[in-house]
């Protein structure tokens, strides 16, 4: 299990460097509207995946895991809010600390259920659940990238 989850993180930072190259050298086609919204939409789908896998993988919901999540996904807003201008620097770095914010609570809940009072009987597939979480995560930061991919090329 946490040989899956090492490498979902690492898939989905691998994902995201690649991703991030190549908006880098195409960065001449595109203009200051698409760049904020590739900057919003890549930054919170990317944190949101990569904070929701680590708080799997650490699997004990704390206050300083959260902050280095907060943390690394402020640092993939700001990445990825750099490829265009000032305004896309903040949207993008404002969306990495909320997709961060987000998977940190969503993985929080799904080790935890009784965080949000949900019945025992989710006690039992904790370890299936985490598994379909973090499977659709990446699914989510394929789809996205190559949306964002797909729409360089129209």
């Amino acid at each position: 299990m946490t040989i899956f989850l090492i490498c979902t993180v690492i898939f989905n930072m691998l994902i995201s460097i690649t991703i991030y190259k190549i908006l880098v050298r195409k960065k001449k086609i595109f203009n200051d509207r698409f760049g904020m919204i590739m900057a919003m939409s890549l930054s919170g789908v990317i944190s949101l995946s990569i904070a929701m896998n680590i708080q799997f993988l650490f699997s004990v919901p704390s206050v300083p895991l959260m902050i280095i999540t907060v943390l690394t996904g402020g640092f993939i807003g700001v990445l990825f809010g750099s490829l265009v201008k000032f305004q896309s620097l903040l949207a993008g770095y404002s969306q990495g600390i909320l997709g961060s914010v987000m998977g940190s609570m969503f993985g929080a809940v799904v080790l935890d259920p009784a965080l949000c009072s949900l019945p025992i009987a989710y006690v039992e597939t904790i370890q299936q659940n985490t598994i379909i979480f973090s499977l659709f995560s990446t699914c989510l930061v394929l789809s996205t990238s190559f949306l964002i991919y797909y729409s360089l090329r129209v």
